[in-house]
């Protein structure tokens, strides 16, 4: 049984989902397959080189409703999972909305973050398989924390492509790597054709998540001792993040509650995707559960993006995704949260966008920074970059309800910040913090591709 005291809610450990759920088996409509570059849906054939043969399993087995957690994962998860559910008194108090807000806070992993929910199979998987290490690409601490804990675990390498810090030689969360024993490569690198060629057509810092992960797939096409694992985007990443969404359901269910609103914010989009995901049902049957995405401005990929299939990878080496993009050509600029700055969405939640399940938003760096601000002297949890759109949008339709006076229940998740030696506030409270905008030349550029596609 759950237990709730003051506004929190918990779960024992013996009521963390047992499985993860596949909503795509209960979509009345398909979700496009991903291509091949001969053209051809991709097959398991075409996969496996690259991924554990469980995680094709989960790409493309769109039938099964539902996929065993692992002994050996659950294991893992139950050193922070399940985690707890918060009401937020505090800032609705100070919002005056007649509104009820809930979170959870996916803060509790080795990284942090809620990116260990993915990270944990996938080195599972291919520890299972006979492979001796993992290769990744990303954008910072949090995955370079969550790769190297999971890989950890199950005694195997791992090396991850991170973008560039801005003017230096060093790699976004090569810190975390020390900690953990990950080869930090910073990207573009040295290391790969595509990497060599990003640098010397457009300097060092050039990089991008899309360019990481470029690097990372062309070396894990070339050394079979390794297998290829993402953070996001793919639906075996989203499947691993519904027991965030699964957990949150029991946890409402406690109270007698279902939400009205579930809202995050998005970059490639699977642990949004994850947290909706167990929801999706009683939309389909009927209920007006309202889903919002809420995007980073400068990287708008639902509010402006085509839906069109692109690869994952800055390169086009990676099978070609049927998503919402911006177009893997596009620069977005140097935003904080530098998870959000992706040019694409997972498609399970593209398909759930174009069939008009999912509302989104972008809001800019200054207003979610305030909103995050305020969330955390209400709440007294420092926020990390992305939970910040998150919580501004939550505080957008906290503020509508109470307009309308109804009692609208509206369910979130947040992550704290990572880093110790300064916040994520200092440039707010120092009155230099920049609203970014779209790269509109870059952004025209990229999008000429799809031109006559559509």
């Amino acid at each position: 049984m759950a237990t709730i005291t003051g506004n929190r809610i918990s779960l024992s450990p013996r009521e963390m989902p047992s499985r993860w759920y596949n909503v795509e088996a209960d979509l009345p409509f398909k979700v496009p397959p991903m291509m091949s570059p001969s053209g051809y849906p991709v097959t398991r054939r075409d996969l496996e080189p690259l991924f554990p043969r469980q995680v094709i399993e989960h790409e493309l087995n769109s039938e099964s409703r539902t996929f065993n957690i692992p002994k050996e994962v659950r294991q893992a998860y139950l050193h922070w999972r399940p985690t707890p559910m918060f009401r937020a008194h505090a800032l609705e108090k100070e919002l005056g909305t007649p509104a009820k807000l809930f979170y959870k806070v996916e803060g509790g992993s080795p990284s942090g973050s809620y990116e260990s929910n993915t990270a944990i199979p996938q080195a599972f998987y291919t520890k299972k398989v006979g492979a001796k290490g993992i290769v990744s690409g990303g954008a910072g601490g949090v995955w370079i924390s969550a790769m190297g804990h999971a890989a950890s675990l199950f005694g195997l390498t791992s090396r991850i492509y991170s973008v560039r810090k801005v003017n230096s030689e060093d790699a976004w969360g090569d810190a975390y790597g020390r900690v953990w024993g990950v080869d930090v490569q910073p990207s573009p690198s040295e290391n790969t054709r595509f990497g060599k060629l990003e640098f010397k057509k457009k300097g060092s810092d050039s990089g991008s998540i899309a360019t990481a992960l470029a690097e990372a797939y062309e070396e894990a096409t070339l050394n079979p001792d390794v297998k290829f694992a993402i953070p996001t985007l793919m639906g075996s990443t989203l499947i691993h993040q519904t027991v965030v969404g699964l957990e949150a359901q029991r946890q409402l269910a406690a109270i007698d509650k279902t939400p009205d609103y579930v809202i995050g914010s998005i970059g490639a989009g699977s642990h949004f995707g994850g947290l909706i995901a167990p929801f999706v049902p009683t939309r389909l049957q009927g209920r007006d559960t309202r889903f919002v995405a809420v995007e980073e401005v400068s990287t708008p990929s639902l509010t402006r993006g085509v839906y069109a299939e692109e690869s994952a990878d800055a390169a086009g080496l990676m099978p070609q995704v049927p998503m919402y993009t911006l177009g893997r050509e596009y620069s977005p600029p140097g935003v904080l949260a530098g998870a959000m700055r992706y040019h694409g969405v997972a498609p399970i939640v593209s398909a759930l966008y174009k069939e008009q399940h999912i509302n989104a938003v972008a809001h800019g760096q200054i207003e979610s920074y305030s909103a995050g601000l305020m969330f955390t002297r209400s709440e007294g949890i420092v926020l990390s970059p992305h939970a910040m759109y998150t919580v501004k949008e939550v505080i957008e339709q906290a503020l509508r309800s109470k307009l309308s006076g109804r009692e609208e229940t509206i369910l979130f998740t947040v992550t704290p910040s990572v880093t110790s030696e300064s916040t994520p506030y200092d440039l707010l409270l120092d009155g230099v913090l920049n609203d970014e905008r779209p790269e509109e030349a870059s952004l025209k550029k990229s999008l000429a591709r799809f031109i006559g596609r559509n």
